[in-house]
């Protein structure tokens, strides 16, 4: 079990950025009256002829249970993002769905819904329709009313979303949103102190990196090392540009097959050598939160970061000068190499009852359609997972960065599913630790984590 700030903070975090868990009493503009006299008002105050209220959506007779952890549609934090969701999204499906509604059964945390979930499903009793983190998603394929017959255009997702969303021929959820890691680098200084060009390999970024940190009073580089789950899924695109699987095809712990076990090492190694040529601070050991390379970039304290997309936002609001920020691949062991890892929401039917099953699957297909994913990705500050959205969309095709974005969603990859990569992570963040604190060796923290993942779940 993993304790402290480790996957379930990452995805809090996550949570966080889809609008928060606090709910305003309901957002003016997001309910709409079902007579021109008005419904019967109800005890919360809303009226029962309402398409969207801060308890269900239509006004049906025949309910669903939406398991979620806020209902969007009443966030007080981001309004914008509310009205998009309530008018684009639910109301629409209210309309076209009259003799429906779906009440929200909201769940307190990322941490319970996972829970709650499993649990559920386990027992045959999982609502009818639910969201979940994208990496739950192969736990449930067995218990997922495939969507395929109602997604639109089949062929346009990206890779990482097929592999995860598609299940012997069949697709089994809609991946609504993404994200993706990569490098924040300042243009002047790299002008300055190298090539020009933004770092392709570790040894470029070590050397620059290190000039910089010589000469400049900033670091070089700095990224999230500290004990939680940011460490590892940013990380993990060093081991996966190599190539590096953490689960084979049969789902069972890939690390002592083939040279995966090398590459992991290598991975460690290289993190020890950004703290010990001086490109990184020690401390970077004991970073685990975004928010803190955001401000380290904000207030000039370096000159390269690993970070995600959603961070541009910030810098762009808060620096002046905030074009010299450039975003690149993450760098490899060689230039050749490519990935970066990417996480998300998904919308999920699990009911089978054909009373339901039509206006279920409607429900989470909306969110495959072109313009809604592009509605509430603009307005959430998410990347949406169809790439043709950031060629016909202006919001993506007009911005460098959010195309940059769309060109390093082509090599993402998605943490796997299970309970392994729970086992993995946990062990990969106490590693990194000890690595970036001289406690051990790369060789050593390597065959540990490698031990204890295979005592867990075999070989």
């Amino acid at each position: 079990m993993m304790d402290g700030t480790t996957l379930e903070d990452l995805d809090r975090r996550n949570v966080l950025k889809l609008g928060g868990s606090s709910l305003a009493t309901a957002l003016a503009g997001c309910t709409t009256g079902g007579s021109s006299g008005g419904g019967n008002s109800s005890s919360n105050g809303s009226k029962t002829g309402d398409l969207v209220t801060e308890d269900r959506i239509g006004s049906g007779s025949k309910s669903m249970t939406y398991w979620t952890i806020t209902p969007h549609s009443h966030q007080d934090n981001n309004k914008n993002f509310a009205n998009t969701i309530a008018n684009d999204f639910y109301k629409p499906w209210g309309k076209n769905h009259k003799q429906f509604k779906i009440d929200y059964e909201i769940q307190p945390s990322y941490g319970q819904l996972q829970t709650k979930l499993a649990q559920a499903v386990a027992k045959n009793n999982a609502p009818p329709i639910s969201i979940a983190d994208s990496f739950w998603v192969p736990n449930y394929y067995k218990d997922l009313s495939p969507v395929t017959q109602q997604l639109p255009d089949t062929d346009d997702w990206f890779p990482f979303v097929k592999d995860v969303a598609k299940q012997n021929g069949e697709w089994r959820t809609v991946w609504q949103n993404t994200d993706c890691r990569a490098l924040y680098y300042r243009q002047d200084m790299i002008d300055k102190h190298g090539s020009g060009e933004a770092p392709k390999t570790w040894d470029e970024l070590i050397q620059v990196g290190k000039k910089i940190a010589d000469n400049e009073d900033m670091n070089g580089f700095m990224y999230n090392g500290g004990r939680w789950e940011g460490t590892t899924f940013d990380n993990l695109a060093y081991y996966w540009g190599q190539g590096g699987e953490i689960l084979t095809d049969k789902r069972n712990p890939a690390l002592t097959k083939g040279d995966n076990k090398q590459k992991l090492q290598n991975v460690f190694e290289f993190l020890k050598r950004t703290v010990d040529s001086g490109v990184a601070p020690k401390r970077v050991a004991s970073i685990k939160d975004y928010n803190l390379l955001t401000k380290a970039a904000i207030n000039g304290d370096t000159a390269m970061f690993l970070g995600g997309n959603w961070q541009i936002s910030s810098i762009k609001q808060e620096v002046d000068d905030w074009e010299k920020w450039k975003v690149a691949e993450i760098p490899q062991v060689e230039a050749k190499m490519s990935a970066t890892g990417s996480g998300g929401w998904t919308q999920n039917v699990f009911t089978s009852k054909n009373k339901f099953l039509s206006a279920a699957k409607d429900f989470t297909t909306m969110f495959a359609e072109k313009d809604k994913m592009a509605a509430y990705a603009k307005a959430g500050g998410y990347l949406p997972t169809r790439p043709s959205i950031f060629e016909e969309f202006d919001y993506f095709a007009d911005d460098p960065y959010q195309q940059k974005f769309g060109k390093f969603l082509e090599n993402a990859q998605a943490r796997p599913g299970g309970p392994i990569y729970k086992t993995f992570s946990s062990e990969f963040q106490i590693a990194a630790g000890k690595v970036l604190t001289d406690q051990a060796s790369p060789a050593q923290v390597t065959n540990t984590l490698v031990q204890n993942v295979k005592s867990e779940h075999g070989n």
